[in-house]
């Protein structure tokens, strides 16, 4: 039986994007507990500095609907990364 991983307070994960719709769409994304507890989604974007250093940048979104991730997993359909809004 395969568990679920749990992310502890100040971890986070990112995953290559599956696809991008558009140009300014995430490379990748995943989702972070904050040091309250609180599980939000994370994208993350690459890019490169003008000496051609590369970099990520990231943005916080919305907390994560703690039941709608709990059903999808007991429902089968895996994680929940699928609905993230962004």
């Amino acid at each position: 039986m395969k568990m679920a991983y749990e992310l502890r307070v100040g971890q986070g994960q990112l995953f290559r994007a599956r696809s991008k719709k558009t140009d300014r769409s995430p490379d990748m994304t995943g989702k972070l507990m904050l040091p309250n507890g609180v599980l939000v989604y994370v994208s993350g974007w690459r890019k490169q500095t003008q000496a051609g250093e590369e970099w990520i940048s990231l943005q916080l979104g919305n907390p994560v609907d703690q039941q709608q991730a709990s059903q999808a997993v007991q429902a089968g359909r895996g994680d929940a990364d699928e609905q993230i809004p962004f």
